[in-house]
């Protein structure tokens, strides 16, 4: 194989892995120091400002028992501090990705027998007028079988 040929090659498969990396969102490594106070943090997720601070800081060490960590502060917030739900709003509507981020965390991995159900009740009957999409959105993820 020709050399120019060769280095095309190879330029074209390092642009192709870099394009395939961003257009699934990964983003740099997450350090093992950046676990440890990531894992630390999730404990202070009381407020939907500290969750923002948290994604803007942590979103790259969102795995394992981190996810987990997120979810639970997540789901205490949407069921336990709806009356703050505002905030979220507010929010999401400025940073989509910091939206998808939140709504992926009701997943399975949320107390199902008491989370879930308040988290449906909430969106389902106290939603505000301008959050219908996103009342739909949790109404539909803590419905029955869906995890």
């Amino acid at each position: 194989m020709n050399y120019g040929l060769n280095k095309f090659l190879r330029w074209t498969i390092a642009c192709s892995v870099l394009t395939a990396a961003v257009a699934l969102g990964q983003s740099r490594p997450c350090s093992e120091d950046e676990a440890i106070r990531a894992e630390t943090a999730t404990d202070k997720l009381k407020t939907w400002d500290s969750v923002y601070r948290f994604y803007k800081q942590f979103s790259h060490c969102d795995d394992g028992s981190i996810g987990e960590g997120i979810s639970n502060a997540v789901a205490k917030l949407l069921a336990n501090r709806w009356n703050h739900f505002s905030e979220f709003v507010n929010l999401a509507s400025r940073d989509k990705a910091f939206e998808q981020f939140v709504l992926r965390h009701v997943d399975k991995t949320i107390d199902w027998a008491h989370d879930a159900q308040k988290i449906h009740e909430n969106a389902r009957l106290h939603c505000p007028s301008n959050s219908d999409r996103l009342c739909k959105t949790l109404v539909a993820q803590t419905s029955a079988g869906s995890h």
